[in-house]
């Protein structure tokens, strides 16, 4: 039997579609909260062309994902995506892996997960705007999930680059 992994994903990675176009293999997946901290958008991404999702440290709030069982070899691909990167054992790139302990319904996990490494020099504001693209993944990705109707609701409000437009989400 392979190694695996437990992975905490918040942001983008909440959609399963994307991580099979990753190429990153899904053994099993359970709803998980992050007490303590806040789902904010740190750090700019060429790709999604806005803010991507971090996590920072907030004693009153909480984050909603979802605790993915992977095959240990799809951290490589995971590492890539998530812009990892390690020179000299030091992380230098836009992510590096933390391990965390999260809330699920079978009790507590400690998890790997990815923050924004605080020592690039991308990280300067905590306020970028996310793409709608890369928010209505997210949100995808936790209504796939069922998280509940609240925080999809508050993700749902989270303002964008673009303008919305009356009835977005409807079909999400």
């Amino acid at each position: 039997m392979k190694d695996r992994v437990e992975y905490f994903a918040y942001g983008s990675n909440l959609s399963q579609l994307q991580m099979k176009e990753r190429d990153i293999s899904i053994k099993k997946s359970i709803q998980a909260e992050l007490p303590g901290w806040k789902l904010a958008f740190t750090i700019y991404s060429e790709t999604w062309r806005g803010g991507v999702a971090d996590i920072l440290p907030e004693p009153d709030k909480r984050v909603k994902g979802v605790v993915y069982t992977i095959e240990k070899e799809d951290l490589e691909s995971l590492d890539h995506y998530e812009g990892r990167l390690v020179e000299n054992n030091m992380e230098r790139g836009m992510y590096r892996r933390q391990y965390m302990p999260v809330k699920t319904e079978k009790g507590w996990k400690t998890v790997l997960t990815y923050v924004v490494n605080k020592a690039i020099e991308h990280k300067k504001k905590i306020d970028l705007k996310p793409s709608r693209e890369y928010l209505d993944t997210i949100v995808s990705g936790a209504l796939e999930h069922s998280i509940d109707g609240e925080y999809v609701k508050k993700l749902k409000a989270i303002d964008t680059k673009e303008k919305r437009r009356e009835g977005d989400y409807r079909d999400i």
